[in-house]
């Protein structure tokens, strides 16, 4: 991985935590996730950036797909639209699990990068991102990452339980 890319990489997987990365259930089912930017009180919305769809497979684990397309500007000064959701059509929200962020973070990354990289400089940078340590410490020395995932698992599979 270029020193450079490993360097924002590294940064993205440390301030994961920080970052306000929420999981939303909407009223048509789905799940989303996304980085909340704002709220506006008077439209009742809130400004998302980058959100994602959460696809729950049989066998429980979850892939992630771009839930909507944001514009983008040509111009380096002038950031991305971000997306309007209207608030009435969110049955639940909570902050998403620090793993489940670093998957969020991970996937937006290579994202990114899918369009300024070639085809084989791409596909060099998935293999090493996605041999790349993510969690630095071991997990077992953090015992709020594997339950609050499980947690989350939980509510994904029985929301009408939880």
């Amino acid at each position: 991985m270029n020193v450079e890319w490993k360097a924002i990489f590294d940064a993205l997987m440390e301030g994961a935590d920080d970052i306000k990365i929420y999981s939303y259930r909407l009223n048509d089912g789905s799940y989303i996730m996304a980085e909340e930017l704002d709220y506006d009180p008077y439209f009742d919305i809130l400004f998302l950036d980058l959100p994602v769809l959460i696809n729950v497979k049989r066998n429980g684990s979850i892939a992630l797909i771009k839930w909507m397309f944001q514009s983008e500007y040509e111009e380096e000064n002038l950031p991305p639209q971000p997306i309007e959701l209207q608030c009435n059509k969110i049955i639940a929200k909570t902050e998403a699990p620090v793993t489940l962020k670093k998957d969020y973070l991970k996937f937006n990354f290579l994202d990114k990068l899918h369009g300024s990289l070639d085809e084989d400089e791409f596909e060099s940078m998935v293999d090493e991102v996605n041999s790349y340590h993510l969690d630095k410490k071991d997990s077992s020395s953090d015992p709020t990452i594997d339950p609050l995932l499980d947690m989350y698992h939980k509510r994904l599979k029985y929301p009408d339980q939880n």
